[in-house]
């Protein structure tokens, strides 16, 4: 995934790692800023990357203050001011980054990186807790208590925060890379390049359901009490929710939203769900009864987006590059093998949790 898209309540970042460039856009002032251009002439003259598998990562801090996201050139960490959008500093990263968030209340920032580390960017950077592959998603509970990352070996893992060698447990089950995670209504919810979700019991680990869309997951991410879903190479975007029937807890399907063209990245605030694709930018609000609205009714959301939309026709997409198409293409392979070899193969599938600690107490 070589393009990303954060927003805080006044502002739209959108980003591409192999143009590098990562457009600020004022939702106050419709003002635009590149803030690649303000990283200093010795920046400028480092040559672009274009060989290196890489994902484009940003993150708001919670409180909209801080802004993180990873430069094209080198194993970087910008960091910046949102108030006047000037640079706060440059970290520097053991590997290339493949998740960038925020803690939600001490404004810590988290990095996952293609070796399986997650650090935390305070004064210094610490390394929290390892994985045996790359990372490639992250998330922490409100109470900053545990930390839950997804790797490319099937794997999603729940650690104590911020002492990450304590393992609480691993959930196990999918069957390719899990390419995203969130906490949804007390319990995690994981998508996989093997097609499926599943929803998982916080406080146990067990799995409580599992939906299949029939095409690889890409990304997963929480708006409100939904999650919005997005497939690999799709033009399409899943709403899911969380029911209780008999006493069971379940994943429901509730919308799909198709575009014109194939969705980039998703991002939320609030209850404002943004759709990066490759032609435009769309914002849905989801109401008080989880309905979701195309919000562009007025003269100035139509402004932004035709402003949005022109920012990004200057991105390219080297598929070369893009760690999500290597990662797919990997799966495609594996597959292939695995089906020429199947009749030798009884090993079982895993659709289990390995629990190592007590139950988590949210």
């Amino acid at each position: 995934m070589t393009f990303c898209m954060a927003v805080s309540e006044t502002t739209v970042v959108v980003s591409s790692i192999d143009v590098d460039k990562c457009f600020v856009y004022s939702l106050d002032s419709g003002n635009v800023k590149n803030l690649t251009e303000s990283l200093g002439e010795a920046y400028k003259n480092i040559p672009i990357n274009n060989h290196d598998l890489q994902k484009a990562c940003a993150a708001f801090s919670a409180d909209g203050t801080l802004f993180a996201y990873n430069p094209n050139k080198g194993k970087l960490l910008s960091i910046w001011n949102t108030e006047n959008w000037t640079l706060v500093e440059n970290k520097t990263l053991a590997k290339h980054a493949t998740n960038i968030i925020f803690t939600p209340k001490t404004n810590v920032i988290i990095v996952g990186d293609k070796k399986g580390d997650v650090y935390a960017f305070e004064e210094l950077p610490v390394r929290i807790l390892g994985h045996s592959s790359m990372i490639l998603d992250i998330c922490i509970s409100d109470n900053e208590k545990y930390i839950v990352t997804c790797d490319n070996d099937e794997k999603v893992r729940v650690s104590h925060y911020p002492n990450g060698k304590n393992i609480v447990y691993y959930m196990m089950g999918h069957e390719a890379y899990v390419s995203g995670i969130c906490l949804l209504n007390n319990f995690i919810l994981s998508g996989s390049g093997d097609s499926t979700l599943r929803l998982w019991d916080f406080n146990k680990g067990n799995l409580l359901d599992k939906l299949t869309l029939h095409t690889p997951i890409q990304s997963v991410i929480e708006i409100k009490d939904l999650a919005a879903i997005q497939l690999y190479n799709s033009k399409d975007v899943h709403i899911i929710k969380t029911e209780k029937n008999d006493n069971k807890w379940n994943i429901k399907n509730i919308k799909t939203i198709q575009f014109e063209s194939n969705v980039l990245d998703l991002a939320a605030y609030g209850n404002q769900l943004w759709i990066l694709t490759v032609n435009s930018v769309y914002k849905y609000t989801i109401d008080a009864s989880n309905e979701i609205i195309l919000k562009i009714e007025d003269a100035d959301m139509t402004h932004i987006f035709e402003t949005l939309s022109n920012l990004i026709k200057s991105f390219v997409c080297l598929e070369k590059t893009d760690l999500m198409n290597f990662l797919y293409n990997k799966m495609i392979d594996r597959q292939k093998r695995t089906e020429q070899y199947k009749q030798k193969s009884n090993t079982p599938v895993l659709h289990q949790t390995k629990k190592l600690r007590t139950e988590v107490n949210l």
